[in-house]
């Protein structure tokens, strides 16, 4: 991801504030907390079993 500096917001809170999500709700919000993990199979954990296993974020000043 390639994001500019000056759109950063400190908190989720004010970016929904800014962008005015209570007016109407963005076509698509992705929330990323880390690596998707599951023990569905034989009860062992697996991590990155969907979607990437890292994320690279240049922040542009």
């Amino acid at each position: 991801a390639v994001l500019y500096a000056s759109e950063l917001y400190a908190t989720f809170h004010e970016a929904m504030q800014a962008q005015r999500w209570h007016e109407s709700m963005p076509t698509n919000a992705l929330l990323v907390s880390g690596p998707s993990k599951t023990a569905d199979i034989e009860q062992t954990l697996v991590y990155g079993v969907h979607g990437p296993k890292e994320l690279i974020v240049l922040v542009i000043e």
